[in-house]
């Protein structure tokens, strides 16, 4: 055995046994060499040809139609200019947005799409508590089953005769989460955006030059069922951050002046009608009640709420959870007599099915998301928003960073403040956002992030990552575009 190569190279030429080992080993290499050269040059001839038709092609063409000829090489990427500006800027973006993956807590999904794909996914199929992020699949199912046109209609029906309305005065309602007393919205946190008046009701009974209501103003609210919370809501939550809920909800079952809703909105707005009615000139003879009134009952008046479209707004911008509630009772009253939760909750998921949207992983128990036990993925958000495409009635119902709804306080500056839309939500261990940011009249980037765990929904946890994610996103733009990456002509510099 030869331990070093190299000497078998410089042994004596008396050395007979290694002389023939060298002549051997020299031949062995002379026929690789020929090997080498017979299909070399063969393909150095095919280079050569197919160079040569390349630039004779380029040239006839040129000429034929009076252009430059081409000097990018025919392998360039600059010939797909398109792809490489789609690369060059989403590869960018997909870069910078891996260190704020890998720093989310354990229990967080993030997915990012550009362009209509995600670029960005991070425990995309991992079932979490969304928070009001649930919001979105119930306006998303509304706008699609209900239209953007559909609007709730109250009414008052009763027996007038004269100047009396004989018996009872009937306030029937329809659903509408946003009936509201002229004075109430001053009241609220967030006030109503494009709140449903109460008060043409009562002209409506003074164009008809009625002064005095024999009977009881009565509230019906037979449309819906008497389910006034999800089952298994907290009682921390329940009658302050939502209900009791029904068709005939005034003020969010709010009575003035008193500190406490009673258990059934409808006899709270019996309460309200008459105290309305009383201050306008008209007196009410009986003491407010619930019941349902006849279906043969003549009509008086009549009010009808904003679009849905609107009220779609109102439930996402503000995060409002009877509006969320009372229109996925809707739902449920579109497809069977009486709405409820439970057909609402079965309307949502049929309209995913059929969008072929992705619903593994999802747990609805409610419209609002206050119940813990919802579930969802970032996965079926994504799908759900990418649908809209970022402008449609869905989610320009979004608040505004750093203007409106529940984005008023958060962006105040910065690039995102004005810009960005956004569906938040929040309850205890729980932080969720869902947002668009456009970069062109007609593309933007689609995104969710949902943080679950301890700690994950106090400002100093969710705020840097917001941050983060968005000073990232903000950077993406058009630049460069694929004219920028064209092929170059003989005038172009390199």
């Amino acid at each position: 055995m030869i331990e070093n190569p190299e000497d078998e190279l410089v042994a004596p030429l008396g050395a007979t046994g290694r002389r023939s080992r060298i002549g051997s080993s020299r031949r062995v290499a002379a026929t690789l060499i020929a090997a080498f050269l017979v299909g070399a040059v063969p393909l150095a001839v095919l280079w050569r040809i197919s160079e040569r038709v390349a630039r004779e092609v380029t040239e006839v063409k040129a000429s034929a139609v009076g252009e430059s000829v081409l000097t990018t090489p025919l392998l360039s990427v600059r010939r797909a200019p398109s792809t490489l500006s789609g690369e060059i800027r989403i590869g960018g973006l997909r870069n910078s947005l891996r260190p704020i993956a890998a720093g989310l807590p354990e229990q967080s999904c993030m997915e990012v799409a550009v362009e209509g794909r995600n670029i960005s996914e991070t425990n995309v199929n991992t079932p979490l508590v969304p928070a009001s992020n649930l919001k979105i699949l119930v306006a998303a199912a509304a706008l699609e089953v209900l239209g953007e046109d559909f609007h709730y209609s109250t009414k008052i029906v009763g027996i007038a005769e004269g100047d009396t309305i004989q018996g009872d005065l009937w306030l029937v309602g329809g659903g509408d989460p946003l009936l509201t007393a002229g004075d109430y919205p001053s009241t609220e946190a967030q006030p109503t955006l494009t709140p449903t008046h109460i008060e043409p009701l009562i002209d409506s009974l003074k164009s008809a030059g009625i002064t005095t209501i024999s009977g009881s103003v009565v509230g019906d609210e037979s449309r819906y069922d008497t389910e006034r919370f999800t089952p298994s809501l907290g009682l921390g939550i329940r009658g302050t951050e939502l209900g009791p809920l029904g068709a005939l909800l005034l003020n969010d079952g709010v009575i003035a002046a008193s500190p406490i809703k009673p258990d059934g909105p409808a006899l709270s707005a019996a309460i309200e009608f008459t105290r309305l009615l009383t201050e306008s000139g008209i007196t009410v003879v009986g003491l407010p009640k619930t019941g349902t009134a006849s279906g043969d009952l003549p009509v008086i008046g009549t009010v009808d709420s904003a679009p849905m479209k609107d009220v779609v707004v109102e439930m996402l911008t503000n995060s409002d959870n009877n509006t969320a509630e009372l229109v996925l009772k809707e739902l449920g009253k579109s497809e069977s007599e009486m709405g409820t939760r439970i057909g609402g909750l079965a309307v949502v998921l049929r309209v995913l099915r059929e969008a072929n949207i992705n619903i593994d992983g999802l747990a609805m128990t409610d419209g609002s998301g206050l119940d813990r036990s919802n579930r969802i993925t970032c996965t079926t958000l994504q799908s759900v928003l990418i649908r809209d495409g970022g402008f449609g009635p869905l989610t320009m119902g979004f608040a505004v960073a750093g203007q409106s709804g529940t984005l008023s306080d958060i962006f105040l500056s910065g690039p995102m403040r004005g810009v960005m839309r956004g569906k938040t939500g929040t309850l205890t261990g729980v932080k969720a956002l869902s947002g668009v940011i456009p970069y062109a009249d007609d593309q933007a980037i689609i995104f969710s992030i949902l943080l679950n765990g301890t700690g994950v929904s106090n400002q100093s946890s969710y705020r840097p990552i917001w941050s983060a994610l968005t000073d990232a996103l903000a950077k993406f733009s058009l630049r460069p575009a694929a004219h920028e990456l064209a092929p170059l002509a003989a005038t172009d510099s390199p």
